[in-house]
């Protein structure tokens, strides 16, 4: 099983969209567990009628983007997927049978395909296993940048043929919206590239060598 994590706000139509897309494109659909998270003041997310993969969960409080490490943790816990993917309400998954080019690779960070900067990882899929181990996915917001971090430093990094459109307003045009302007304003704000969270990352790499038996 492959469990995608989902946080999504304000764009109950898109989000279903973006789900529809992962399901129809998928060899086994019964096998994606989707794990949605929405904030308590956005009703027209987690009211949504969803497939029934889709398991919704409703933060205690509005979290926002400078806390979206937050929401994918919570997802992460909840999951029980061989593999963890992460997954935004404004991507499209476009090509058929991308569930079996994932369980077809070795334990490491996927590396999908997408319109996204060449040198980011902006969709990662890992090893669940991992995640249980350092009890988190992410101390940071910057979610995928973390994941990407670990499988490069361990050298487990690598491409696998999934290919994603990312429908993002300087990618595309699309989705200039109130939910892209907020994330504009507080997704940025941390400093990732920080003392502290360059020394949690270090912590993190050294947990998993330990666990991989990595020298």
């Amino acid at each position: 099983m492959i469990s995608v994590l989902l946080p999504s706000r304000g764009r109950p139509q898109s989000l279903s969209d973006s789900i529809d897309s992962l399901l129809d494109h998928a060899d086994r659909p019964g096998c994606i567990e989707i794990l949605t998270g929405a904030d308590p003041d956005d009703p027209d997310t987690y009211e949504i009628n969803l497939p029934w993969q889709a398991i919704p969960w409703t933060a205690p409080e509005r979290y926002g983007y400078s806390r979206l490490h937050e929401y994918v943790n919570q997802l992460a816990a909840k999951a029980s997927g061989d593999w963890l993917m992460l997954w935004n309400d404004d991507a499209r998954m476009l090509n058929d049978g991308w569930d079996t080019a994932v369980h077809k690779q070795p334990p490491s960070v996927l590396w999908p395909y997408s319109n996204d900067i060449p040198t980011c990882n902006t969709f990662p899929i890992w090893p669940r296993a991992w995640t249980d181990h350092l009890g988190h996915v992410s101390l940071s917001p910057h979610c995928d940048s973390w994941i990407q971090y670990l499988g490069q430093t361990l050298g487990l990094h690598q491409r696998v043929d999934v290919h994603i459109l990312h429908d993002r307003d300087d990618l595309t045009g699309g989705h200039n919206d109130q939910t892209r302007a907020e994330s504009l304003a507080g997704y940025r704000t941390t400093d990732y590239g920080s003392a502290a969270m360059e020394t949690a990352r270090a912590a993190d790499v050294a947990t998993l060598k330990t666990l991989l038996n990595i020298a």
